[in-house]
């Protein structure tokens, strides 16, 4: 999720010409590393889990298919993105990338959601597919300029990403006591 927001506030940043002066993306910094610290402190919660079990004897079976499954959402993904990228320069639609984009970036969530059973992925990919049917709507019907537009779009995925992510640290947290 940290590089997730990470992405999406370049994005939002590079369409607006870096012309907020960069306020939204501290924000999103300031919570991406409140993020990594969290991940510190869960993988550490982990590795003391880890010394306390016993060891247990698997096939591997199901952990290989949920990861040659999870490799495959990654890849259809990027074909996804590199194969819009090239259909909409080609066609001189690139006002549409990130918009398209997102909504790529957000109908990966779904099938993801269910892989790796983070029930919160589906109401990200919803919300995330959702706005950027909008914000493509608003930008290509003249109601939101080209690079207000994409800004906005790409900081809803940069805030969906982090409010996901404090979501899942705190439900873990929760768990952890």
């Amino acid at each position: 999720m940290i590089l997730f927001a990470m992405a999406w506030v370049m994005i939002g940043e590079y369409a607006i010409d870096f012309g907020d002066y960069v306020v939204a993306a501290l924000l999103v910094l300031i919570a991406v590393v409140i993020l990594a610290f969290f991940s510190i402190s869960l993988y550490n919660l982990e590795s003391d889990l880890e010394d306390r079990r016993e060891p247990v004897t698997t096939t591997g079976k199901k952990k290989n298919g949920v990861t040659s499954r999870y490799a495959y959402i990654f890849v259809i993904e990027g074909v996804a993105i590199m194969a819009t990228w090239m259909i909409l320069i080609r066609t001189g639609h690139e006002r549409w990338l990130v918009s398209c984009f997102a909504l790529i970036a957000g109908l990966h969530f779904l099938p993801l959601a269910g892989l790796i059973r983070v029930k919160s992925y589906y109401f990200l990919g919803a919300a995330i597919s959702l706005f950027a049917v909008v914000g493509y709507w608003l930008v290509s019907s003249g109601r939101l300029a080209q690079d207000v537009g994409d800004a906005v779009i790409a900081y809803v995925c940069a805030a969906g990403a982090v409010i996901d992510g404090v979501w899942i640290a705190s439900r873990t947290k929760a768990r952890a006591k």
